[in-house]
């Protein structure tokens, strides 16, 4: 009987042993050394009561790979954001590539992607402020393409700005021309003497519109005061010169540049024309020197920029195609070149020292939560903690396994000395 026992006890111990080894180079393989891989997250869909923007993305034609058409990719765009409501890393834990974005359904444009983003009106606590477009892969952190095929495949942008522009955080100056229309436009239909001839390309039009403005207010010109916005704050602007698809992006913003959530200035403006992204479609920009790596990452990140959208691929930095061919702005159409060339440009290799990877910003001085996946993180590729390390699932059951076969062994050795003293 004694032996009976003993060799069931024995026979169980290697059946578990035999799982456990076939069990974890399974798992192994699918796992060690590559964090990174297809992502499966559903559409973004608002909490009710949310405010959103609906943002639009044309996908380059270079960041298309054999990858982005597996079907188990899907072929679309992802957006990430770092802080709002429903961030992807609080939904699904490994948050990156972020949401899935739906291909826009217009005749004749195969690459515009859209989605709809928590926006400035739900307050600090609720807005994305900054953003990451992305082809929906996820490349990972292992930077061996033996080891993770997904590395090269994936392409995104670096950290973006996706609420508004005034005319003190138009970063690249692409729209300096356009607020100082805005400005003079208004002034001129207030009825301010001389707005209507100030020179919009002049190094000395905003001085100029000011002590305009100051003669308006009664006051004195103060170079340290921006007089021309308290004249738009006492007046009701019109922005209908934009048409009915932009006109309401454009609104006077009280306290931009106070907020920290946007750059301080050495002064308080307590007022300023804005205009939000709502509707408008962002360009991937190619210049490398334009690029950014990752500290943690070490994935290099594009740049890019929010234009508005005139339809059939066309594009312009003015809110109407008219204005835009009046006024000398950008223009382009990304079913063109943008879409048909298949190949990157070269893109730099080499990568700054992560001197604050512990606390990376995200290129404006503030810092970047370090959440999984992205520009400024670290992405797993199987269960993941709250701090973003992954949790590879094959070492938990050959812990377990073993930890069972152990169990048995002590059994099997206390049973036999067991018999022998009985």
């Amino acid at each position: 009987m004694k032996k009976k026992v003993l060799s069931l006890i024995l026979a169980v111990a290697m059946i578990v042993s035999l799982v456990a080894v076939g069990v974890v180079p399974a798992a192994a393989e699918e796992t060690e050394g590559v964090s990174g891989g297809y992502c499966d997250h559903p559409e973004f869909t608002p909490m009710e009561g949310v405010e959103t923007n609906h943002l639009m993305f044309a996908m380059p034609g270079a960041w298309q790979n054999d990858i982005t058409k597996d079907p188990k990719c899907g072929g679309t765009a992802g957006l990430y954001w770092w802080t709002g409501y429903q961030t992807p890393d609080k939904k699904y834990g490994h948050g990156w590539p972020g949401y899935k974005a739906t291909k826009v359904d217009e005749e004749g444009v195969e690459n515009l992607y859209a989605i709809d983003v928590p926006t400035y009106g739900n307050g600090e606590e609720g807005n994305a402020t900054q953003i990451n477009w992305n082809n929906f892969i996820d490349g990972g952190t292992e930077t061996d393409p033996d080891k993770n095929p997904f590395r090269e495949a994936a392409q995104q942008t670096k950290d973006k700005p996706c609420q508004l522009y005034s005319r003190y955080n138009d970063y690249n100056g692409t729209y300096e021309k356009l607020f100082r229309y805005i400005y003079r436009y208004n002034l001129d239909k207030i009825g301010v003497e001389g707005a209507s001839k100030l020179d919009l390309n002049a190094d000395s039009f905003w001085d100029e519109i000011n002590k305009l403005s100051a003669q308006y207010l009664g006051e004195t010109y103060d170079p340290d005061n921006i007089q021309v916005d308290m004249v738009m704050d006492e007046n009701e602007l019109d922005f209908s010169v934009f048409g009915e698809k932009y006109a309401s992006n454009f609104f006077n913003e009280d306290n931009v540049g106070t907020d920290e959530l946007y750059p301080k200035e050495d002064y308080i403006r307590e007022w300023c024309i804005s205009f939000t992204f709502d509707n408008m479609v962002f360009i991937v920009d190619f210049d490398p020197a334009k690029m950014e790596p990752s500290p943690l990452s070490q994935k290099i990140g594009f740049d890019g920029e929010f234009y508005f959208y005139y339809g059939g691929g066309k594009y312009g930095s003015w809110p109407t195609e008219e204005l835009n061919k009046e006024m000398g702005g950008v223009e382009g159409n990304f079913m063109g070149d943008y879409w048909e060339k298949k190949e990157l440009p070269p893109i730099p290799t080499t990568v700054s020292d992560p001197t604050n990877a512990e606390n990376p910003t995200n290129g404006d001085g503030k810092d970047t939560p370090t959440t999984s996946g992205g520009l400024n993180s670290s992405s797993g590729s199987d269960s993941i903690t709250t701090n973003g390390s992954a949790v590879q699932t094959g070492s938990v059951v050959f812990a377990v396994a073993f930890l069972t076969v152990l169990v048995m062994v002590a059994g099997i050795v206390w049973f036999a000395r067991k018999k022998k003293f009985d």
